[in-house]
């Protein structure tokens, strides 16, 4: 009986997070902002294709940074939540989400992350973190993290860990996103 108590409990929690309007869930948000506004450290990683990806080059454009690592059973749980995130925002050209692995075993860490994002049917542009040194200079202590840097390359919001709901998190991501785009 407890056991059915807890899963109604959360599943009406989970309800109402989903029931909540992008226009509350601002509100929410906006607390969260921060009050002195950080400048985004740059950095150059390599994506799964071998590309070079350096965050000032999208300067100008809101850039969703998502620190997860295929070990982290609450990185992976967040990944529906930001794939409906990213969705939403796919043609939106001032708007970039970056999925940046680290903390990952060396030994084939490239195969292993393209196995996996190709296995749960992913398009995210994964960045590999080799040293973890951008999520040092971020400072990243726990992941999932994710940070949201404005236009103008400062971090307004940060979050950390996962609420436990796909939609609660897509909304979070797209309330943020708004907020960082409305930032003059």
């Amino acid at each position: 009986m407890k056991k059915y108590l807890v899963f109604f409990v959360s599943l009406l929690a989970s309800h109402f997070l989903v029931a909540q309007d992008l226009e509350s869930v601002k509100k929410e948000v906006a607390k969260k902002m921060l009050q002195k506004e950080i400048p985004a450290p740059d950095f150059e990683l390599k994506n799964l294709e071998g590309k070079s990806v350096k965050l000032s080059d999208f300067k100008g454009k809101v850039v969703v940074l998502d620190f997860w690592a295929t070990w982290c059973g609450p990185c992976v749980a967040s990944f529906p939540g930001m794939k409906k995130a990213a969705d939403k925002y796919k043609n939106d050209a001032n708007v970039v989400f970056l999925f940046i692995a680290t903390n990952e075993e060396p030994r084939n860490r490239t195969e292993r992350l393209k196995r996996f994002i190709e296995k749960k049917k992913y398009d995210f542009n994964v960045l590999i973190d080799d040293n973890d040194a951008v999520a040092g200079k971020f400072g990243v202590m726990g992941i999932p993290m994710k940070f949201v840097v404005n236009p103008q390359g400062n971090i307004m919001f940060y979050s950390e860990g996962f609420n436990g709901s796909t939609d609660a998190t897509a909304l979070e991501v797209e309330a943020m996103i708004e907020l960082a785009k409305s930032k003059k």
